[in-house]
């Protein structure tokens, strides 16, 4: 199990969470054996930059590792766990939406699930100071490994059962994922409608700000929560002008806030 000698870590996976979490494990202290890509120029790049070995063949994954990491996409994590034959050190993948049992069948010494909570892209490498890592273990032991690791680079750690995690990753779906699609398309009209995009920042901060200043529904402001059916209307029949999926989102999301005002 991990003790307070030089951290030894082996990733499988090169992409955005994997070469973030690399790289801030790195700076701490950490001793990054060897990265697994499918792709060779992910693989050579990211160990390039943790200054580890690399391989494309998961056959040839070191063995003599504390700590593997799981960085790939949910739907290729049973593949890489049917392939994965070691004995030596703790497993744990970085998903917020796959079981911790998914791992049971590993001979590893332990196996958990280490599930840093953001936004991750290769090229903007982030400190981790503040991201919540959310942990999950098979047993007390694992759990006060992975927590020590955790704590390296994270004042915000949170042990969380794979229930729960589920719910917190759909959550982050909506506040990130959706939210960034919603921004995606005012972008794609400022642009071509002729108005600049920058305008709406204090409009996104102010919003956020209010969000977490009590019950976002509470401070929800525009013509939905007003009923206001005539701007409503008019926003429509521009929307179904322009593009109608876009008008069945702008429908979807108005009944969504007008249902969940009357529950207030």
């Amino acid at each position: 199990m991990i003790s307070d000698k030089k951290i030894k870590a082996v990733f499988i996976g090169a992409g955005n969470l994997a070469t973030n979490l690399a790289v801030a494990l790195f700076n701490s202290n950490c001793h990054i054996l060897q990265i697994y890509s499918r792709s060779e120029n992910s693989a050579k790049q990211l160990a390039t930059r943790v200054k580890s070995a690399y391989t494309t063949q998961i056959s040839e994954i070191i063995n003599s590792a504390d700590l593997y990491f799981i960085c790939v996409p949910d739907k290729i994590i049973p593949e890489i766990v049917s392939e994965l034959h070691i004995s030596n050190g703790i497993v744990a993948h970085t998903s917020g939406s796959t079981d911790i049992q998914i791992l049971s069948n590993i001979k590893s010494t332990g196996y958990g699930i280490f599930y840093p909570f953001q936004s991750f892209s290769k090229n903007r490498i982030i400190a981790f100071n503040n991201i919540p890592i959310c942990l999950n273990a098979n047993n007390d032991k694992t759990f006060t490994a992975l927590n020590s690791v955790a704590s390296m680079i994270s004042s915000k750690v949170i042990r969380m059962d794979s229930e729960t995690l589920i719910w917190l990753h759909l959550t982050g779906i909506f506040v990130n994922n959706f939210t960034n699609h919603l921004l995606a398309i005012s972008h794609q009209i400022s642009s071509e409608k002729k108005f600049n995009f920058e305008l709406l920042r204090p409009l996104i901060d102010e919003t956020v700000k209010k969000a977490f200043n009590g019950n976002p529904a509470s401070s929800q402001t525009g013509p939905a929560i007003r009923f206001d059916q005539n701007t409503i209307n008019l926003h429509a029949e521009k929307l179904k002008e322009y593009k109608p999926e876009l008008a069945e989102i702008y429908k979807a999301l108005t009944l969504s806030i007008q249902s969940l005002a009357e529950k207030i």
